[in-house]
């Protein structure tokens, strides 16, 4: 009966060790799963960040290779300067009474809009009148039959 005994407090007790290792084993395999994701995760954070680098290089060089507005205009003022020769004094001074605005420079234009002339008589009388408020005008224009009330 002794040996009983003892036999079944280390069955309880191998059985409690087995019941707590399994326990313990299924919380790794979850850490392990998490940090197998994790790693995923980070693998693709690195992919992402390694095509924005490259992006950001792309642009860089970009903006090295096209010159930057200072030279542009430099450029284009050498160019201007070594292109013309210098200007004889009295050229200089034609050039500033020139610049006034003088009555020949301005022209006449007729009027824009011509009143009463080409108009048919419905649409003169029409433009004529003081305007209305939509509520009169949607009465008037249903004595006229019209589909479309912006005609």
């Amino acid at each position: 009966m002794r040996q009983f005994s003892i036999l079944v407090i280390f069955a309880l007790a191998f059985g409690g060790a087995a019941v707590l290792y399994e326990k313990e084993s299924r919380k790794v395999k979850g850490v392990l799963s998490q940090i197998t994701e994790l790693q995923a995760q980070m693998g693709d954070l690195q992919a992402e960040v390694n095509r924005l680098n490259s992006e950001l290089e792309a642009v860089k060089l970009a903006e090295r290779r096209r010159p930057n507005l200072s030279t542009m205009a430099n450029r284009i003022r050498r160019e201007s300067n070594s292109s013309m020769p210098p200007k004889p004094v009295a050229e200089k001074r034609f050039e500033q009474k020139r610049s006034a605005l003088m009555a020949s420079d301005v022209t006449t234009a007729p009027p824009a809009i011509h009143s009463g002339e080409g108009q048919g008589e419905n649409e003169g009388d029409e433009w004529s009148r003081p305007t209305m408020d939509a509520d009169q005008y949607q009465k008037e224009s249903t004595d006229k039959e019209v589909l479309d009330p912006y005609q």
